[in-house]
């Protein structure tokens, strides 16, 4: 049986998407990409969805569990991608038909693992992907108003089995808001910290890090830290 996995955070800007992408690499899954924003996981693929009529994953949505599969696309040192598409921005798909969807296909790909990456805050192809989802990894920034915004999710989703990544961490995290993580945590599983890597957004190679070839030592450290993510992955999902 697959197990599926969604990243999903109540704001934007946290490094969902660079952990969904490494995520799916590591673990060798299927990357499915709900994210209709530009700046998401089917552009850093390099996958453009305008230089196509049509959209294969929004297609596949809307003709329902029963319909045909989409098939996921490949690159070497990347992860197999099922690509967004803007329209999604104006679905109209119920919650429940994203749930029934992403179950039948992670059948029908018969892979371990699918990994599914959302747009920011409530939609209804997020709220699907929690739903039928065995994980939801949520990336946390220790700043106020994100902490904030984990606070609300944490209130509105505590049913869910989540795991607390902690993203884009400074060398000397403040104080006040490691100790805020802890008492909002409260039980639920926290995953070892991914450092602040700030070239990584300036980073022009598709490859993900983990599967990156003759890597160096600044992406050696990092990529490191990715792997250490995906272990607690496998272990809160299990």
């Amino acid at each position: 049986m697959a197990r599926i996995v969604t990243v999903a955070a109540a704001k934007g800007g946290v490094g969902k998407t660079t952990l969904a992408y490494e995520l799916a690499s590591f673990l060798g899954g299927v990357l499915v990409d709900l994210d209709w924003d530009s700046g998401g996981a089917t552009r850093m693929w390099g996958y453009d969805p305008d230089a196509y009529r049509r959209a294969p994953l929004l297609d596949a949505l809307e003709a329902g569990p029963e319909g045909r599969v989409p098939v996921p696309r490949t690159r070497r040192h990347q992860p197999a991608l099922v690509p967004a598409h803007r329209d999604l921005a104006t679905s109209t798909i119920p919650d429940a038909l994203v749930a029934d969807c992403l179950s039948a296909w992670a059948t029908a790909w018969e892979q371990e693992w699918v990994i599914v990456d959302t747009h920011p805050g409530a939609n209804a192809l997020t709220d699907g992907a929690m739903q039928v989802a065995d994980l939801v990894v949520v990336p946390v920034l220790l700043g106020a108003r994100e902490m904030d915004a984990l606070e609300g999710m944490l209130r509105d989703f505590g049913g869910y089995r989540l795991l607390l990544a902690p993203n884009m961490v400074p060398p000397i995290p403040p104080r006040r808001y490691v100790e805020r993580l802890a008492t909002l945590a409260n039980g639920t599983p926290v995953a070892p910290p991914i450092s602040e890597h700030r070239w990584i957004r300036r980073r022009l190679r598709r490859a993900a890090l983990t599967l990156q070839p003759q890597p160096g030592r600044q992406l050696l450290k990092a990529a490191g830290e990715f792997r250490a993510l995906a272990e607690a992955v496998e272990r809160a999902s299990g």
